[in-house]
């Protein structure tokens, strides 16, 4: 590649000497080679595709070099889509994607490319059908910020998002559709700010207003052909916006979580299938719940919950635990992560202990009936419960062997020896699924 790049600025600056001995009468023999884009771009392409962090520099130097070309007279050698999207790929997917500022120059460079395109340089985003989808570059720099977890990587999933509704008018292949919303809402379940929650959901309303939108002009037009949304929600929007409130230092993370479920059960009900709840969307409720014993104050800082806001979050918990039991779907039943994560939340929030104990013991009782205790429950129970009280809860349900390696119980009553899994009984644990 570095072969290339030589022969390349080698092209350029043999053919800017001659053009300035012209300018002061001088004729070269020989009209030297002219470079155009294709040159420019084959160059860049070799070094964004390198297998070396280097490579998206080196590309983005050629890049310069070609905008230099361009505006030192030669107007029709220009960048296109191709230009930008072979670094940006670079920075975001390729070898460069390790590099701590790489989410930075990806965004940098799609900026750059956004900025050129509403000076006049269309050939950056092409309103016409082309093999490179420019919503890629965009949705590459969003995942960029997300895969790392940046806190700034839901602020950046929205304004791209925004730059990409107001370049949809011009540029078709822009529009937002349920792709580009999923990369945004990964951003706000990444990044744990106090606002993602919220700003996750009010995305959903937006993609469900679409949806709303289209159906109406569908059932108003006559036309055979039926209409879709492009931004369609689907069961993993719905999760990604309850992992946003569940990560989210919020007051509301337990309700927001419940309050995403139930948009979810709405948009189910009323014909869209890629909706249909599941399993994991009540466990991320519970999730949430779980996680609501901390909070962010006014300062910015984490600090414990009001004993007030953790029994709400328990109630929530308790509510939604309620449904699940009752099999709200064909296929939409506990599972060892249900009871585990609602155990945890008997655990983590701040309770009273008649209501913390009572609630784990419960559920850990119907966990044994219906055969699925799992080592995260038998975790979370160890930790929910006193440990006198958890053998005790042990032996109401059928275990007999507490004491088979010598003392179970220290003096103190505060340790217990580790009990193991494989010593439960087998009914506890038959409809236990290997992946659990």
């Amino acid at each position: 590649v570095a072969e290339a790049e030589d022969m390349l600025l080698s092209m350029v600056d043999n053919y800017e000497s001659s053009a300035a001995r012209s300018m002061d009468g001088i004729e070269d023999d020989q009209l030297p080679v002219r470079p155009d884009s294709f040159s420019f771009n084959t160059v860049i392409q070799q070094w964004a595709r390198a297998r070396t962090p280097e490579g998206g520099r080196r590309a983005e130097r050629i890049l310069d070099r070609m905008l230099e070309f361009h505006h030192n007279g030669n107007a029709d050698v220009r960048p296109d889509e191709r230009s930008f999207a072979y670094i940006i790929y670079h920075f975001t997917k390729g070898a460069g994607r390790m590099a701590p500022d790489a989410p930075d120059r990806a965004l940098k460079l799609l900026r750059r490319m956004i900025r050129m395109f509403r000076q006049g340089y269309k050939e950056l985003l092409p309103a016409y059908d082309n093999r490179t989808n420019p919503i890629f570059a965009f949705t590459s720099v969003i995942d960029a910020h997300s895969v790392l977890r940046r806190p700034d990587a839901g602020m950046v999933g929205d304004e791209l998002l925004d730059a990409m509704t107001k370049l949809g008018d011009s540029v078709d292949a822009l529009k937002p559709n349920t792709y580009a919303c999923l990369s945004v809402l990964y951003g706000w379940s990444s990044c744990g700010s106090v606002d993602a929650g919220e700003r996750a959901t009010e995305l959903l309303r937006k993609m469900e207003e679409d949806m709303a939108d289209v159906a109406a002009r569908t059932w108003n037009c006559e036309e055979e052909e039926e209409e879709i949304s492009r931004m369609r929600t689907t069961q993993r929007c719905y999760i990604l916006a309850q992992t946003a409130w569940a990560r989210s230092p919020s007051e509301r993370k337990a309700e927001g979580a419940l309050e995403v479920l139930e948009m979810m059960e709405v948009n189910y009900a009323i014909g869209n299938v890629d909706a249909k709840p599941t399993v994991q969307a009540y466990s991320m409720v519970l999730n949430a719940c779980a996680f609501a014993d901390m909070v962010q104050d006014e300062k910015g800082m984490l600090v414990k919950a009001t004993p007030e806001n953790q029994r709400r979050a328990f109630d929530v918990a308790q509510h939604t635990l309620d449904r699940v039991r009752g099999e709200p779907y064909p296929g939409v039943r506990p599972n060892p992560v249900i009871y585990g994560t609602f155990i945890k939340c008997c655990g983590r929030l701040n309770l009273p202990d008649d209501i913390a104990i009572k609630a784990a013991a419960r559920a850990f009782e119907d966990c044994c009936r219906r055969g699925l205790v799992s080592d995260f429950v038998l975790t979370q129970i160890r930790y929910a419960l006193p440990p006198e009280t958890f053998l005790k809860a042990l032996v109401k349900n059928g275990y007999r062997d507490l004491d088979k390696n010598g003392k179970t119980l220290s003096r103190d009553g505060k340790r217990i020896r580790h009990i193991l899994l494989r010593e439960l009984p087998k009914a506890w644990t038959k409809n236990v699924e290997s992946r659990f």
